[in-house]
């Protein structure tokens, strides 16, 4: 099924899920009902099949680099991309907990229970129900000083034993909703996933090969790892110079 009559199921069933009840007259409510709630059906796997057929077509752009944010909000504002940060995962699970859980604490088995709780609501969203359970090892035993370093222990854990495949999961899932809403049916999904953590960029790329096999890596501004190897490199990070490496991605991808 095509992504534009997937988007005119959806566009349809849409509007019968959001009917107003309560102007229904008496008589004709059951049958009204009926209609919604056989519509919101629809609209659950309309969704699924949406968000399926993107990932048939996406391309994931890792960018990383001194002007990574620039280059992904440059690539989104002016020709069309999707972008997300791709730490947002793990900053949300940071969010949900309480500083006071982890500053200046040694990590240990509890830190990783409450990491594990909220990661497992976190897969449920994105329809992942078997995966490797978080447990806690000497190899993350440090003491947290910030945040940040609390992201970077997170996004460490989840990433060897879940499995980086999550952060491409992740970013489809947050696309999706952005492409419905945009009406998108192009036939190349361009994905940027940005970050200035080159070894975190760079760790990941290999396995979202096992969700689509166009993984390329972007340089934009200054780098420090050698083993990069980038696909695109930009010094200078412009709306040009974006453009010219989003030609190059689509003619190599």
């Amino acid at each position: 099924m095509s992504l534009a009559k997937i988007l005119e199921d959806i566009t349809e069933n849409k509007t019968i899920a959001e009917t107003d009840l309560d102007a229904v007259s008496p008589r004709a409510y059951p049958y009204k009902l009926g209609q919604v709630n056989s519509a919101k059906t629809k609209l659950e796997d309309l969704y699924i099949t949406y968000k399926n057929e993107l990932l048939s077509r996406a391309v994931f752009i890792l960018v990383t680099g001194s002007e990574s944010a620039l280059f992904a909000e440059i690539a989104e504002r002016d020709f069309k991309c999707f972008k997300t940060d791709a730490k947002t995962l793990f900053k949300e699970i940071a969010d949900e907990i309480d500083p006071s859980f982890y500053m200046d604490k040694k990590v240990n088995a509890s830190t990783f229970d409450v990491i594990g709780n909220i990661l497992e609501d976190k897969l449920k969203r994105l329809d992942i129900v078997s995966y490797n359970t978080l447990m806690f090892n000497t190899k993350y035993e440090r003491v947290i000083k910030n945040k940040n370093e609390f992201v970077q222990l997170i996004a460490e854990a989840v990433s060897d034993i879940v499995g980086p495949e999550v952060v491409g999961l992740d970013a489809l899932e947050r696309v999706s909703k952005d492409a419905v809403n945009k009406g998108y049916k192009s036939k190349m999904v361009p994905i940027l996933l940005y970050s200035k953590d080159e070894d975190f960029i760079g760790g990941i790329s290999n396995n979202l090969r096992t969700l689509s096999p166009k993984v390329v890596r972007v340089a934009a501004g200054e780098t420090t790892n050698k083993n990069l190897q980038p696909l695109v490199s930009t010094t200078e990070t412009n709306e040009t110079n974006v453009g010219e490496a989003l030609k190059t991605i689509a003619a190599k991808a």
